[in-house]
C-alpha cells in the first residue's frame, strides 16, 4: 500500500517528498539527513499520542528549524491514498488538520486525535474503517536503532506480554517467547528462525528459552549439535539480524517499519538473507521497510530496483529523489551500485564512457 510523506524544514531536512513502497533504501552522506527522515515518522507517531510538545522533547528539543530556513514554518504531510495528516509548526505552536483524499484537497477543521476520539460521529464525514487503518499504522511505526546488544547478551529480556519489539530490542526475548506460544502469532516466531537459519547455516538451527525469575533469554542449538550456546557467546551479527527480522515483523498488516543501518556486523551473505526475507514479508503483508544504510552491497542487492532507492543530497533543493530519476535505469543495469554510491552517482566521465561504448 505504501504512505506519503512531505517534510519542509524540519532539522537536516529543508525538503522531502517521500511515496516508498515495498522494501526501500536510504542512502546518502553522513548527515544529510536520513535518520531524521526515519525519525520524523516517529515525531508524527508521538505527537498523536502524546501531544506535540511532549513528542518533540523525545525527538531531542525544540530545535525544529532547518539552519538555512530559520524563519520559515516546519509542515508535515502523512498519509496513505485516503487519510492524510497535516502538521504546520510555527514559534513552537502546532497546528494540525486532517485531509480526506489526494495531497491538495481542502483541509476540515479537525485535529486527528478528536477525529479519532469521536470516529462514530457523522459530522467528521471521514470513515471509520479508513481512520482506523490509518491509525494503526501510524501508532505502530517504530524506527529501530542502536540496539542493547551488550545488555541483550549479559541480562537477557524482563518477562511480559507484549508481542511487539521495542525500538531497542531490549524486550527481544520476552516477545519472542510470546511469539512461540502464542497460536495467532506462531508464524512469526518461526519466520524468525527460518530467517536465522538461512542467515547463518553453519551456526544456528534452533533456539530454546531460559527463565530465572522475572528475566528470559535464549539458548542457541547449532546445525547437528544436542549441545546448546549460551546467547552471551553470539556475536553482534547474529543478535542484530534476529532483531532486524523481529522488527520487520512486529509492524501490522500495511505497515511502516524503519531500521537505521541494518548492515552493521553483518556478513554479505546474511545481508542478502535479511533483504530475500524481508521482501517476501513486505510482499505478503504490504510492509513498507525503510533501510537507512551506507552499504554497497546492500545497494548492489537492488540493482534491478532503482525505484525503490531514495538518494539524499544536502546540495540539492529538493533533499530527497529517487535513483531512477537521477539515473536511467538501464544504464545503471552497467555498473555495480555501490561503486556508484561512492561516487555519490555523479560520475561524468563514466556517463560518457558508458554511452560511447554500449550505443
Amino acid at each position: 500500500m505504501g504512505f506519503h510523506l512531505k517534510i519542509m524544514n524540519y532539522r537536516k531536512i529543508r525538503s522531502a517528498d517521500f511515496n516508498p513502497d515495498g522494501v526501500c533504501l536510504l542512502v546518502g552522506p553522513n548527515g544529510s539527513g536520513k535518520s531524521t527522515l526515519l525519525s520524523a515518522i516517529e515525531l508524527l507517531r508521538n505527537t498523536f499520542e502524546r501531544g506535540f510538545d511532549t513528542a518533540i522533547n523525545l525527538a531531542g528539543g525544540h530545535w525544529i528549524s532547518n539552519l538555512d530556513l530559520p524563519d520559515r514554518p516546519t509542515t508535515f504531510k502523512i498519509g496513505t491514498s485516503d487519510l492524510q495528516w497535516n502538521l504546520y509548526i510555527e514559534d513552537s505552536i502546532c497546528v494540525e488538520k486532517v485531509t480526506q483524499g489526494d495531497f491538495g484537497s481542502p483541509l476540515s477543521v479537525f485535529l486527528l486525535k478528536d477525529i479519532y476520539d469521536k470516529k462514530n460521529d457523522l459530522t467528521t464525514n471521514i470513515d471509520s474503517p479508513k481512520l482506523e487503518n490509518f491509525i494503526r499504522i501510524l501508532t505502530q511505526y517504530r524506527n529501530y536503532h542502536d540496539y542493547h546488544l551488550w545488555q541483550l547478551r549479559k541480562s537477557g529480556s524482563q518477562a511480559g506480554s507484549e508481542s511487539e519489539l521495542h525500538s531497542r530490542g531490549q524486550n527481544a526475548f520476552s516477545v519472542l517467547r510470546n511469539w512461540h506460544t502464542s497460536r495467532p502469532l506462531r508464524e512469526r516466531y518461526d519466520f524468525v528462525i527460518n530467517g536465522l537459519r538461512e542467515a547463518f547455516p553453519s551456526f544456528f538451527d534452533d533456539l530454546d528459552f531460559e527463565s530465572a525469575g522475572q528475566t528470559v533469554t535464549i539458548r542457541i542449538y547449532p546445525p547437528h549439535s544436542d549441545i546448546p550456546v549460551p546467547v552471551y557467546f553470539a556475536s553482534n551479527g547474529f543478535l542484530a539480524a534476529m532483531l532486524h527480522l523481529m522488527a520487520v515483523c512486529s509492524a501490522p498488516d500495511g505497515g511502516i517499519v524503519g531500521i537505521d543501518e541494518p548492515e552493521n556486523s553483518l556478513h554479505p551473505y546474511a545481508i542478502k538473507m535479511l533483504i530475500n526475507a524481508f521482501r517476501e514479508r513486505a510482499e505478503e503483508r504490504d510492509l513498507t521497510v525503510l533501510l537507512a544504510t551506507h552499504s554497497g552491497f546492500m545497494l548492489n542487492r537492488f540493482k534491478n530496483e532503482a525505484h525503490r532507492v531514495y538518494v539524499m543530497d544536502q546540495n540539492e533543493e529538493e533533499q530527497l529523489v529517487r535513483l531512477d530519476a537521477i539515473r536511467d535505469p538501464e544504464w545503471l543495469k552497467y555498473f555495480s551500485l555501490g561503486d556508484l554510491y561512492g561516487n555519490d552517482f555523479a560520475i561524468q566521465e563514466q556517463d560518457a564512457e558508458a554511452d560511447d561504448e554500449h550505443n
